[in-house]
């Protein structure tokens, strides 16, 4: 490739970038597939295939990825974004094989961890899915959502106390999470403590009223503290 013609496939795309982070994505698809016909690049692909996935061009985005790993089959971001891809189409075990690969290549990216975790709850190994969102808590205990799918994880499973651990953290860094206080409610009624959960659904109620889960046990537990006071 001449000196003339790298140049206009840097330009394109610096210009695609740009589009990308203003937000316009088709028309950032469409530069950078230009500079794509113009020279094959492992940055280009992986631009493309974020799109791609973003945009719910899954099978594009599959077939953009599998162009990077041919290239080169120990890039992380090649097995994270085919990975995205096989997660979005529901194919969650090819979703699963990607996303343990990324961690195997680079322990510490922590949104493939994120990832690995919840393609395992979607296929029900409440345990495979718990051991995931805690590895990665390990590596960035300040992951709100991890410590929020950690805690549903554990509902599932009816592990109370996990339950309560997980959602103590979702709580301490946002105050008002609704969810959590449900979530909240819900452990402290399992374990019989009856003035724990109404104060926690009373939290939700008042956070969010159009909770109606929160509010029918709310009620629930409001009557069965007055019929047995």
């Amino acid at each position: 490739m001449s000196d003339d013609a790298a140049a206009e496939v840097r330009d394109l795309i610096a210009r695609a970038g740009v589009l990308e982070r203003a937000g316009h994505v088709r028309d950032a698809i469409g530069v950078y597939e230009e500079a794509l016909r113009r020279e094959e690049r492992t940055e280009i692909l992986l631009h493309l295939g974020h799109l791609y996935n973003d945009v719910g061009r899954l099978e594009e985005a599959i077939a953009v990825h599998r162009r990077v790993l041919a290239r080169d089959p120990e890039l992380p971001g090649g097995h994270y974004g085919l990975g995205l891809a096989y997660y979005r189409g529901a194919w969650i075990e090819e979703a699963i094989r990607c996303f343990e690969r990324v961690v195997e290549l680079d322990p510490g990216w922590v949104t493939a961890r994120y990832w690995l975790g919840l393609a395992h709850y979607h296929r029900g190994d409440l345990e495979q899915a718990i051991a995931a969102f805690r590895a990665l808590l390990e590596v960035s205990p300040d992951f709100t959502i991890a410590w929020y799918h950690l805690g549903t994880a554990a509902a599932q499973r009816c592990d109370s106390e996990l339950m309560l651990a997980a959602f103590a953290k979702v709580l301490e860094r946002n105050p008002r999470s609704h969810g959590a206080h449900y979530h909240s409610g819900v452990a402290h009624f399992r374990k019989g403590n009856l003035d724990e959960a109404l104060a926690a659904f009373r939290a939700a109620v008042e956070i969010n009223p159009e909770d109606r889960k929160s509010a029918e046990n709310l009620r629930a537990l409001e009557e069965m503290r007055m019929r047995f006071s």
